[in-house]
């Protein structure tokens, strides 16, 4: 499928880290060859697990699902939280897309140095929401994981998998992303 003619919008939720959207717009549309745009979430945020303290990040994607439905939105949509996400069988994400229907979702609840007791540091987490965020459009774009391990596309299971990425796609991929986006 060729993605000519749409958007990336982020939908950014109130409870997100606040200021960093536009450095986030620029960030990715630096790396991806499609506008992108953000504006605040219109949903009302289901998922959550009180046992484990998270938020299952499928019942997240099935709101977006249902909004893009409702509204015949046609633009790839990728909503960006502070809850940290979990998925039956996993012990957190820190993103989750679904290609099938253009949705995606990243958490900032993991990427804030203040989680692991370091002092803030706002750039480390610009930078992790930007590699995060390519990497979930990647995949709706139709790219895979990736084995290297400086590429976007590698599958990041710890911070210091997401910290060790380049923030930009091997030659392989952007090579299958051009040929997705019709470049």
């Amino acid at each position: 499928m060729i993605y000519e003619e749409m958007d990336v919008l982020i939908f950014w939720d109130e409870a997100a880290p606040a200021g960093f959207q536009r450095p986030l717009v620029r960030a990715l549309s630096a790396l991806l060859p499609m506008p992108v745009r953000f504006c605040e979430s219109p949903l009302l945020l289901n998922g959550f697990i009180g046992s484990r303290r998270q938020t299952d990040a499928s019942v997240l994607l099935d709101s977006l699902d249902l909004h893009k439905r409702r509204t015949r939105l046609k633009d790839l949509l990728l909503l960006i939280v502070s809850a940290d996400l979990c998925r039956r069988n996993d012990e957190f994400l820190f993103g989750l897309a679904r290609p099938d229907t253009g949705t995606a979702v990243v958490s900032s609840a993991r990427f804030g140095n203040e989680y692991y007791g370091l002092p803030r540091e706002d750039d480390a987490l610009i930078d992790r929401l930007a590699k995060e965020s390519a990497h979930e459009t990647g995949h709706l774009l139709g790219l895979d994981h990736c084995r290297n391990r400086e590429c976007i596309m590698y599958n990041p299971l710890t911070l210091e998998d997401l910290d060790r990425k380049r923030r930009g796609f091997c030659p392989a991929c952007k090579k299958l992303l051009d040929a997705a986006t019709g470049i």
